[in-house]
């Protein structure tokens, strides 16, 4: 399990602030959570990092090229991602997590926190979103989302998917309870690793046509996929994506085009004990018409809207998709 941490690569004027960005980092390694952040060696970022390395934790970084380069990317981590563009950033440390969390910061701390936030209801992720809010640094913000429900801009039930709690400790409590049940466990309940089966490997294909994501439904389940399925073992990624593209759409997939979209890890639908589904997507060009076989029900082609239609390692994917603007 990990959580994302968002926060001010400044220090700010309180030592309230650096505490708590040192004890989140103690409570996440005491409940063996992950830490993943935006990777360099500045303010509460650094604070945060280097306490739950120090401890024995996960840490991962992510940061753009540029920035690696003006503030100093920190090495001492678990494995730092080096990527193109903040948008990677920001949907790669989505993807790495399984949680939100927003320390005191600046205007990147906040975009990075209202963007999970309207993910959230689009209905493109899940995941708990929670504030630290030390030393009342959030109450202003708070107020002013009150404001927008007041006036009819926001709706109160999606102002109340966040948590708030200046003890970090009771916020990790709470995120148990933050959202509603889903399959008999609370959508924000995470199994103990013990209760985990190992992750299901799947490749996928994903093809946009008219700004709308293709996706199928198999016989008997409610929920859209990504057309693909499980390699063959000894079997190569473009040679297990064609044959199951061929027996699934009847279409003959170009190999030589494949290039790798994203590697997705979300909770793998029909499956107990939180079972994840770790997902290759590839871009592909194709040959003949689409033609569902006899295990596909229905094809449907999909856009960000209608996210919910999908399991959840595709909603991963519309996100990345809306993102990079390819989707309507």
């Amino acid at each position: 399990m990990r959580f994302c941490v968002f926060m001010g690569s400044r220090f700010g004027r309180l030592p309230a602030y650096r505490e708590a960005a040192a004890e989140l980092g103690r409570v996440m390694t005491a409940r063996q959570i992950g830490v993943v952040y935006g990777g360099n060696t500045l303010g509460l970022m650094g604070v945060l990092a280097e306490t739950a390395f120090a401890l024995g934790n996960e840490v991962i970084g992510v940061i753009p090229h540029a920035i690696a380069e003006a503030e100093a990317a920190r090495t001492e981590l678990s494995k730092l991602h080096v990527v193109d563009t903040m948008h990677e950033r920001k949907a790669l440390m989505s993807r790495l997590s399984d949680a939100f969390i927003a320390l005191p910061g600046g205007l990147g701390t906040l975009e990075e926190l209202f963007e999970v936030w309207t993910w959230a209801q689009l209905g493109l992720h899940r995941k708990p979103i929670g504030l630290v809010d030390v030393d009342g640094y959030y109450q202003l913000l708070l107020r002013f989302v009150d404001h927008m429900v007041a006036t009819g801009f926001l709706r109160a039930e999606y102002r109340d998917t966040i948590r708030v709690d200046a003890d970090p400790v009771v916020l990790l409590d709470g995120f148990a309870t933050s959202l509603a049940p889903r399959d008999g466990r609370a959508a924000t309940e995470f199994p103990a690793e013990s209760e985990r089966a190992e992750p299901v490997d799947v490749l996928a294909w994903v093809l946009v046509r008219d700004g709308r994501l293709l996706n199928v439904r198999t016989t008997g389940k409610e929920l859209f996929y990504l057309p693909g399925g499980k390699r063959e073992p000894g079997e190569s990624d473009p040679a297990g994506l064609a044959r199951e593209i061929g027996e699934e759409l009847g279409v003959r997939i170009d190999q030589g085009s494949m290039r790798l979209f994203d590697l997705i890890s979300d909770r793998a639908d029909g499956f107990a004990n939180g079972r994840l589904v770790r997902m290759a997507c590839y871009f592909a060009e194709y040959e003949g018409e689409l033609t569902p076989g006899r295990e596909i029900a229905e094809l449907a082609w999909i856009g960000p809207a209608e996210a919910l239609r999908c399991a959840p390692a595709g909603r991963q994917v519309l996100s990345g998709l809306a993102e990079r603007g390819l989707l309507n």
